[in-house]
Formats: structure tokens, sequence, C-alpha cells
């Protein structure tokens, strides 16, 4: 038996022609026939081995340049056979490919490590169900024009493959960032947040494997993320097989999703509808944080000798802007290394370093819709922070603008906050208080007030600057043994970890989204701000105002009942108890007094509610003392419970996570003064220290129980709330507790 078109003799039952690569199919009687060369968008059929396309009816195949002599069977049965050591990729969400045509009978597949690509004229072949066909085109293999196949068996590449990601359109990408997932060993197909090989690319001409640094050999999984405004598809993966010398690899692989046809249309919607959008955006956002980390460096401080910077990629926190269940990304970065030392401009130059940044998901991307100046705040020209709003309710974003003048016999001081609603596509100016001082400092001095550009008396300045009510600070400079550690640039970068390690636990799909969890909650709670007038403990003969608070329980229809109202009562009995202690109090009376009074609900799970209760006592001496516990209530009676009620555990196991997490946390803030070991256990063992929020459970630790009053009272992880989030555990909560 002879090919047709170069006359080499062919060997009995042989399916290609191993000089030119042709296949060739032989009937009983020995007559070889020519089968003819498909051109790029050729298809195998399932129910022949003739390669079908626009040339069908051809008999006669052009000749092609001589490929090297090759076992084409062997390697299309390894192909076929690597399957059962690898670990197949995550199916993209694009058309199912064809069937797989039988083996031969009789000829047991060549078993090898990795899956091989025929090179020369393509055959396409489905080896598994994958789920969706991804183009994949190879240029400069021997004996082949540009050629296309479906990327069901890994695609062979070298570290000098040349890859172009395209899209849909066939258009390559302006902007986007390649993975490379290892899919053995500790690997994740499905993830991209593990893996240490990452490429970002920007109107580039593409990227070699070596570019991802010293990859070890072995299969993969290529994810491309699409980042560029007009990108069809957001993320696709192509299995591929890595050898740093390979020599099967093409010089260059243009991967691209193929757009889906009529046909495909179930197929692509029940594939697309796999990875929940809190998936997809937690990838794209871990994309972008990653982004960052590799441009100004991983979140990190910086100390000197009067305080704490927050350095690199020092902001990341997850906030739903507009309360659709969908996080948006609030980042921010320091785009200035830090200098050595301080100096008089220290402060002023590392606030103008920072930048601010909110990102939202939508539709399979991610898009910037928050940069504003001005985000960044500072103290008397010494502490940084970002101070975070709710504006009617909702949280927002801030500027903050300060502008002085001094003239030769006036100064002048303005200052304008302008405060940001997200709308779902972009934030939006929702209010704008400007107020004008003038000689500030000196008898003839006047102000003058603006809402929204308009001119306003100061009970009108005062009833608009209600709706904006400060929900907490993000400490990105901050002074040592001036505030508490909750209260520092070191909490922040703790926070942002903590977020990091949340988007990977999304990605990987182990976190409930923020409204499946709102849909199961039977409960809310709304919190009552009330101003007293107490005495001033500091200075008896005056008086100070006081803004306290509590919660208020309802039904999420907004209904109460029986028990709800017995507890709402209790709660403000509470407050007005202690106003009224306040109101008449005296140091002659040799008593304490409460001059803070806060009870906050730190969340809901099912119908037991977490509070955290603030109180501060004095007796009129140089600093009042820090009283704060943590109160379980169960909705569905009115009535407080154990700490081990609320989160179905022994007292032992509680008792053991508190000193568990304290250690931790003093492992890596050792206290200025010491604590023995039997009064961590006693504190771990106190219930009423205990308060669950939506990242997990915190201790309370008071004034002098961990050191001196200068190290502060903690609130301090034990337990996270997600296992995949434990590494909160050790480190202290957002200071608005």
């Amino acid at each position: 038996m002879f090919c047709t078109n170069c006359g080499k003799e062919l060997k009995p039952g042989a399916k290609f022609c191993t000089t030119c690569g042709c296949p060739v199919d032989a009937d009983d009687a020995g007559e070889t026939k020519v089968v003819p060369s498909p051109d790029e968008t050729s298809v195998v059929s399932p129910d022949t081995t003739t390669v079908s396309g626009p040339a069908a009816e051809t008999t006669v195949i052009p000749e092609s340049p001589a490929a090297p002599e090759h076992d084409r069977e062997a390697d299309t049965a390894a192909a076929v056979a690597s399957f059962d050591d690898v670990e197949p990729a995550s199916a993209p969400a694009y058309a199912a490919p064809a069937p797989v045509p039988p083996a031969p009978a009789g000829e047991a597949p060549k078993k090898k490590g990795h899956g091989a690509l025929i090179i020369g004229i393509v055959v396409l072949i489905a080896v598994l169900a994958v789920g969706g066909a991804l183009y994949v085109r190879l240029h400069g293999l021997p004996g082949s024009a540009q050629t296309a196949y479906t990327a069901d068996a890994p695609a062979q590449v070298s570290a000098k493959t040349r890859v172009r990601p395209k899209d849909a359109n066939g258009k390559e990408m302006s902007a986007y960032v390649a993975y490379l997932v290892s899919t053995k060993g500790t690997g994740d197909a499905a993830s991209i947040s593990t893996t240490p090989y990452r490429y970002e690319g920007t109107d580039d001409s593409g990227f070699t494997l070596e570019d991802f640094g010293n990859v070890e050999d072995g299969d993969y999984t290529l994810v491309i993320v699409d980042n560029s405004d007009s990108g069809s598809s957001a993320r696709y993966d192509v299995p591929v097989h890595y050898e740093h010398d390979n020599p099967k690899a093409p010089e260059s692989l243009d991967p691209e999703p193929p757009a889906p046809s009529a046909g495909d249309t179930q197929t692509a919607a029940t594939t697309t509808d796999a990875r929940t959008d809190e998936q997809k955006a937690a990838d794209l956002y871990l994309a972008k944080c990653r982004e960052y980390i590799d441009k100004y460096g991983k979140p990190g401080t910086r100390e000197y000798q009067n305080g704490t910077l927050a350095t690199g990629q020092a902001v990341a926190k997850l906030i739903d802007f507009n309360g659709d269940g969908m996080d948006e990304l609030m980042l921010c970065y320091d785009t200035t290394p830090a200098p050595d030392q301080q100096d008089d401009a220290f402060s002023e130059q590392q606030k103008d370093a920072y930048a601010v940044e909110v990102w939202s998901y939508k539709d399979g991307k991610i898009s910037k819709v928050f940069d504003e100046p001005d985000s960044v705040s500072s103290s008397n020209g010494a502490s940084l922070f970002i101070t975070m709003y709710e504006l009617d309710g909702s949280p927002c974003m801030s500027t903050w603008k300060a502008e002085f003048a001094t003239g030769a016999n006036t100064t002048s001081e303005d200052d304008t906050f302008t405060y940001y609603a997200f709308n779902g596509t972009s934030f939006d100016a929702s209010l704008t208080l400007a107020s004008h001082f003038k000689n500030p400092y000196s008898d003839d001095h006047s102000v003058s007030y603006e809402v929204d550009g308009k001119q306003a008396g100061e009970s009108d300045y005062r009833a608009a600057s209600n709706r904006a009510q400060e929900s907490g600070m993000i400490w990105l400079l901050s002074f040592n043994g001036t505030r508490s550690a909750g209260e520092s640039a070191a909490t922040t970068i703790s926070d942002t970890n903590a977020t990091l390690d949340e988007l990977k636990s999304r990605s990987e799909g182990n976190a409930a989204t923020t409204a499946a969890a709102t849909s199961e909650q039977a409960y809310t709670s709304e919190s009552v701000d009330k101003s007293y007038t107490i005495v001033n403990p500091y200075s008896p003969s005056s008086t100070q105002g006081v803004m306290w608070s509590y919660p208020q329980f309802s039904k999420v229809d907004g209904s109460t009942d029986a028990a709800l109202d017995a507890l709402n009562a209790q709660l403000a009995k509470a407050c007005e108890d202690d106003a009224n202690l306040g109101k008449a109090w005296g140091p002659a009376s040799g008593a304490m007094m409460v001059d803070d009074h806060q009870d906050l609900c730190a969340s809901i799970n099912g119908s037991i509610a977490s509070v955290f209760g603030a109180r501060d006592e004095t007796g009129g001496g140089a600093h009042g003392t820090d009283e704060s516990f943590g109160t379980f209530y169960d909705l569905s009676t009115g009535k407080a419970v154990d700490a081990t009620t609320a989160l179905n555990m022994s007292a032992e196991d509680l008792q053991a996570k508190g000193v568990a997490g304290i250690n931790a946390f003093l492992a890596k803030n050792p206290s200025d003064l010491g604590v023995s070991a039997d009064d961590i256990s006693k504190m771990a063992g106190e219930q009423d220290r205990y308060v669950r929020d939506e990242k997990g459970t915190f201790i309370i630790t008071r004034s002098y129980e961990l050191g001196s009053y200068a190290f502060g009272s903690h609130r301090i992880y034990v337990m996270a709330n997600d296992p995949a989030n434990n590494a909160i555990v050790g480190t202290e909560v957002a200071d608005n507790y």
C-alpha cells in the first residue's frame, strides 16, 4: 500500500503518511485513497475518519513541505491516554466539541506522561467532553500553514512559544492578564489566586512562557483574563503541556474563544452560569489587586520614630455601596516610595502619594467607578486616614478639600466636603458642604456656609451635614502612643490581607454571597442615635453634649412582636438610665459615671443577634476606663443567651479559641509590660467578652489587661466564620468597634 501523494510505502493499517502527513484510507482490496486536506475551518465528522470542509470534494492534496518521521497514530492515542493522568481544567463557556471517533480495534494506546500535539495536517480530536471548544491557532509547525483545532487536548508549549491572546472577534486584546495554573499537585485549575505565574499585557505583541519565570515542566491551565474595554470575554482557560525545550511546541499560540453559534445558545448559557457572579467578580478583583501589588508593592508598613505608615497596596476593602448584593472593591495604594526619614513636609507628601479608587463588577468585567483626589485626609499635618461615611443610610465615598490663605490683615480657611453615592454605574456627587472662615483665630472672625453650591444658614448647614454619618476610619499614617492598636496603619494592613484572603475564598466558591445571606435573614436592626447633655467629669462645673446609640430590632417586614418590643425597650432604657446618672453626677458622690454609651449590632445569624457594648466609665480622674462587653440575644425570645449557646460550642472549646487568638495577637504585638498565661486563660473563659461580626468572632480585652494603658484595649479575632479566612485569627477588627 502506497501514498498516492508522495509514493511512500505505508505500514499496514496506517492512517497517516509518515512522510507528507496525508491522512489515508484503505479499502478491502488494499487500494489506497487520498483524503482531502482540511483548511482552517475543518472539523472532524463523528461518523467517519474522513476530514470534511470546503475542499471535501477534492481528491488530491497539494504537496506540503516534508514533516519529520513521526508515529502519528501513537501520538494520537497518547493524547487520549494522557488525560488519565491530568486533572481537566474547568469548562470554558463555549460550544461543545464534536463526539470522539472510536479508536481502531486491537490497537492498545501507548501510555505517555503527557498529551502529544499532532503536527502537520491537523486532525481534530475531541478527547473528553470538557464542555466547550476554545480555538487555538498554531504557527510555525513543520509542514503546515496557520491552522486551528479545538483545545480539548493540552496544547504543547515551550519556553519560547509566543502567546498572543485574542477575543471572540479575532482581535488581539489590548489589555489582559495571563495566569499559568498547575493542574497537578497543589495547583487548582479553577482558581488564579494561588499561582505564582502571572503576566500582565497592555498593547504588546504577546508573551512567551519564559515571561512567567522559572516554570517547571508539566501540565497547566493557561488562564486569560480580558481587561480591555471592548473585550467580549472576561476569562477563558486553555489546557497546555509545558516543557522548557518542547520539540512538539509551535513557535506561537493564539488562543481565542469562538463566538457561539445560534445552535450553541443553550450550551453556552449552561456553562456560563457554572461560575457565580461573585466568583467571577472575585477573580477580577483579585487580578486587579495583584496588578497593583506588582506595581506598588505588597501590603506592608514602614516604621518611623514616631509612627507607622501603610505602604504598597495598602487598602483593599469590599463594600456593597448600592445594596444590590454585589460588593464593590475599594483600593488605596502608595504611588511613591516612602522616604527613609521624616521631615516637615513628610505627612503632606505622603497624603498626595496615595491614590484611592473603587472598582465595580458588571457583566463579566470590572471598571473603575471612583478615583477622586482629596480622598485622604490629614489631622493637623500629622496622621493620615480615609474617613468612611454613610449618606442617607447607604455607604458612600467622600473627599475633603481644605484651603488656607494668609494676607496682610486677613486669614481665611475654606473647607469643602463632598459625598459621592453609587448608582450602580458611577459615583455621583450627592451632597457638598462648604464652610468659609475669615480670621478664624481672632476676635473679628466670621463664617459662612454653602450647601450644594448655594448659600445657607448655619441651621440648614447642620441639618444637611446630619445626612452624612461617619461609619469608620482607615488609618494610613498613625502615630505611636496616641491611638489604640485598632486605630493604626498596622490594622489597616491586616484588614487588607484579610480581604485578599476573602477574595481567594470567593474565587474558589467557598463564601456565600451577601445577597444569599440577606435573603435568609428573618430579622434586621436599626441604630438609634440620641444626643444628651451630661456633667463634664473633667470639669464638673460645666456640662458636655454626647451622642449615644443603641439598636432596635424588627422582622424583615418591619413588624415586631412582644419579645422584640421587650428587648427594644430594655436597650433604650439602659441608655436613658446612664444619661440620667450622668446628668446628676458629681465628684462628691464618689461614684463612677458613664460618659460614653454605645450599643452596636455586629451581626444577626438566624435568630441570634450579637451586640457590642462600648462603655467608658470615669470618676473624674485623668482618663476613663474601658468596660466594653459583648451580648448575644435570641430575637425569637428577646432574651440574652450565653456565647457558647449562640456559637454552638462548648465552654472549653471557646476558651481554647480565645487563648489561641490572644496569643497569636501578642506574638505579633508584644506586650509592653507582659501578661501571664493564667490571666489570658481567665479572660478567654469570660463569655461576655465575645462578639460575632460578618467576618468572625472576636474577643474584647480591656485597658491594662494586656499591658499598660498606653498599650490599649483590643478587639482580637479568635475564629473566622469561613474556615478559608482563618488568616484573620490574631488580628484586630475594624476600628468601628
